[in-house]
């Protein structure tokens, strides 16, 4: 199963200081490093305005992506809170993967979407 931890700023995030100076970000960064060596973390990092980060990764059972998310430094000590999604991925160029959008898929949405009576 494959999920997104979304990392957003803790109860303990210290205001003034960037992300990468925060506490716990080293020990963050190795813990997340170690996930992402073992070939669970697909894609990691933060947002470009430093309010947090996300991870892409798969697990096999959910409680393994609890654990990990929950055993994280910077969640332990409060500089992250998360939140998990489910990820479908759909489209996906590393596994050469997609659904092939077009014209044919907007008609048949608009089918469905005008017996709905939304459109």
């Amino acid at each position: 199963m494959r999920y997104l931890i979304i990392l957003t700023r803790g109860e303990n995030w210290k205001d003034g200081i960037r992300l990468p100076d925060q506490p716990w970000m080293p020990e963050h960064a190795v813990y997340v490093q170690n996930k992402f060596d073992s070939g669970d973390v697909l894609v990691a990092g933060p947002f470009d305005d430093h309010t947090g980060g996300a991870i892409l990764i798969d697990v096999e059972k959910k409680e393994d992506l609890l654990k990990f998310a929950q055993n994280d430094p910077a969640v332990v000590n409060g500089i992250f809170k998360f939140e998990l999604k489910p990820w479908a991925g759909l489209m996906n160029k590393y596994e050469n993967r997609s659904p092939n959008f077009g014209q044919e898929y907007i008609d048949y949405k608009h089918s469905v979407q005008k017996e709905l009576n939304i459109l």
